[in-house]
């Protein structure tokens, strides 16, 4: 038996059997659907797009013997249906970001917006694009129904309802991260009935019926996943507070687990099940480490890159900030740009280069987890062996490096697991899997004594300028 796990994410539909006894992905389809930009930084979708690459996605797999379909994908995005249950126009996405005004205005009204949420509020929240609809007299804002993710429309489409699970009603600006119910006032300010709302809830939401939107047998149990972020934690690490990961792409982020929630901040929190998953997020990390081979070590590669500084694992002695687009964490600050602070006449750009690499970790350390456990790293920037060196040696944990292809599609099946309480010894989070582990040098970790506290307090300094 497999379960039928659908990632229905930002640039297409994924979609995978899994295998319950050995957790081995035995088929997978992908298929892309398109994006629409609009001038004055519009981003939509299709509705009717998302369903027809999820079709195609399904249609290639044998669904035989599917003990469950559970589904996750890409959140904060807004749908707006007609009393008939259709899609009025297209959707709206996350990273929209017309709806500046609207957003100034209901902070205006609702002056304890980011409390209420728990998160800072911009232009990207679903609140703040309803008030533009509002406010603009765009059909949409007539919506009978509004809904925050492709899952939620495909949940709709499949006649199963409208929901909305709680990490992507987290994401809206519209709920109250502490009740997880939606907020009135916020609703208010939004111009947007409450009762035009999804349903916030996850798990087990019914089963498929004859001729269903995705041509799936009738009868299969459906689940509602976590939204993305959450399905690729818990596929990575699981779910057991105080547990954390490290992602280096071109941007990077630190993923932790919690039972309470923090004062509103730099950090994002979601909520998963009855904790809190808090996402420190910086806006360039492999990114950063890019431009320093380009600028310090004429454009060398990464490999090559990492050959000067395998011979030792010694401290740079220098600071870096990562902060080549401004900053999202450990402060927010738009004009906060990167820095090298402590050269001297015998600096070399192989120093510059491992004082860039140290930065990014340093950057995210304080939204680590407090544990000595080891620290699972995933992302291109996982492939250079100094770089998690250097990880291992600022944070004193050891490094397990991870393959976070399928993470996303693990953590939606292990929710179905989870949900319908399924027998499946193999599905298991993918830390649970062989990995490679890199040792903290301790002589090295003692080399950083005082550095994480001296580079804190430079985005004090420089972003004060």
């Amino acid at each position: 038996m497999h379960v039928l796990a659908l990632d229905l994410g930002t640039s297409g539909a994924k979609a995978a059997l899994i295998d319950l006894r050995t957790g081995e992905t035995t088929a997978a389809c992908s298929q892309p659907h398109p994006t629409h930009t609009l001038p004055g930084g519009g981003v939509e979708q299709s509705p009717e797009d998302w369903l027809a690459a999820a079709r195609v996605a399904v249609a290639a797999l044998p669904t035989d013997d599917v003990a469950a379909l559970s589904v996750t994908g890409q959140m904060q995005d807004l749908i707006c249906l007609d009393g008939s249950g259709a899609a009025i126009g297209r959707a709206i996405l996350y990273n929209d970001t017309r709806a500046t005004d609207a957003a100034t205005a209901i902070a205006t009204e609702v002056p304890h917006w980011v409390e209420i949420t728990g998160n800072e509020q911009n232009a990207t929240s679903n609140a703040a694009m309803l008030r533009r609809l509002h406010d603009s007299g765009d059909p949409r804002a007539s919506a009978d129904a509004v809904l925050f993710s492709p899952t939620g429309y495909l949940l709709h489409r499949l006649g199963l309802g409208q929901f909305v699970d709680p990490t992507t009603a987290s994401t809206t600006g519209l709920m109250d991260l502490a009740t997880r119910t939606w907020s009135r006032e916020v609703c208010a300010a939004a111009h947007c009935s409450p009762g035009t709302l999804p349903e916030i809830r996850s798990g087990h939401v019914g089963g498929t019926a004859d001729g269903n939107a995705l041509g799936l047998p009738a009868g299969i149990p459906v689940v509602l996943a976590p939204g993305d972020a959450a399905c690729t934690t818990l596929g990575i690490i699981g779910d057991q507070p105080g547990t954390d990961y490290l992602y280096l792409g071109t941007s990077g982020w630190c993923a932790q687990l919690r039972t309470d929630m923090q004062a509103p901040g730099p950090v994002h929190q979601l909520a998963v099940d009855d904790g809190i998953l808090q996402i420190a997020a910086v806006l360039s990390a492999a990114g950063t480490a890019d431009w320093a081979r380009t600028t310090f070590l004429g454009g060398i590669t990464a490999t090559e890159a990492d050959t000067l500084l395998l011979d030792a694992r010694t401290p740079s002695g220098l600071l870096a900030l990562p902060s080549l687009h401004g900053e999202r964490f450990p402060v927010r600050n738009d004009n906060l740009r990167a820095a090298v602070i402590g050269m001297h006449a015998g600096t070399t750009g192989a120093d510059l280069y491992r004082a860039v690499l140290e930065g990014v970790i340093l950057a995210l350390l304080p939204g680590m987890a407090d544990t000595t456990a080891p620290l699972p790293v995933v992302g291109g920037g996982a492939r250079s062996l100094p770089w998690m060196r250097i990880a291992a040696d600022i944070t004193s944990r050891p490094v397990q490096l991870i393959d976070d292809a399928d993470a996303a599609l693990t953590g939606c099946a292990l929710a179905a697991v989870t949900a319908l309480r399924l027998d499946a010894p193999g599905i298991r989070p993918l830390t649970h899997h062989p990995h490679t582990l890199i040792d903290v040098d301790e002589d090295a970790h003692a080399g950083y004594g005082g550095v994480a506290t001296r580079h804190r307090r430079l985005y004090d300094l420089l972003g004060s300028v």
